[in-house]
């Protein structure tokens, strides 16, 4: 074999594993999210507030708005899906490039993905809307619900902050050996 045709399957090989970490995380984060809901509906539907500190409580608000409870107008629920069906493809465009680079990206976009799939399909699946459980008081008159997709979603955006920052370094470089090219052309 040529070593050319040994370096491409070593690529397709490496890009079918990245993509195969890509699915797994994400179908886990998103199977856990739905559970985690499914188990907060029906033990804290009827019980209300579940107090475990002055800032930190369990109780279920539907969310039927987009992120953070936002209403956008009439088609708020169709604009949701369109936008999250065309993030989450975006996100899987980049995986295997961005693996490439650092391999922490896998399993942050994977989190980010499995929390926008775990949203995704509360709000087409669920009768009332995405149920967002995890309270936390910020001042006494702002408190945020979230989820267990929520805080994937925020986790892995966090876990990007590395990786863009590797990005920007390596651009930088870039940028800095082509201005050194142009300086030693006669």
């Amino acid at each position: 074999m040529r070593l050319d045709t040994l370096r491409a399957l070593r690529a397709s090989s490496l890009f079918d594993t990245v993509r195969a970490r890509f699915i797994g995380i994400t179908a886990v984060v998103a199977a856990v999210d739905l559970l985690s809901k499914e188990v907060a509906v029906r033990s804290l539907g009827s019980a209300g507030v579940v107090p475990f500190s002055d800032r930190f409580s369990l109780f279920v608000v539907f969310n039927t708005g987009s992120a953070g409870g936002v209403e956008v107008g009439p088609y708020t629920w169709q604009l949701n899906v369109l936008v999250t069906l065309i993030a989450v493809g975006l996100i899987a465009s980049v995986v295997q490039a961005m693996a490439a680079v650092d391999r922490r990206a896998t399993r942050a976009l994977a989190m980010v993905a499995g929390g926008a799939v775990g949203n995704l399909l509360s709000m087409l699946f669920g009768p009332e809307g995405v149920a967002d459980f995890l309270a936390v008081q910020l001042s006494s008159e702002t408190t945020i619900v979230a989820n267990v997709a929520d805080l994937a979603l925020w986790a892995g955006a966090a876990m990007l902050a590395p990786v863009a920052l590797l990005l920007m370094r390596m651009a930088r470089a870039e940028r800095s050996e082509r201005a050194m090219l142009r300086v030693e052309l006669p």
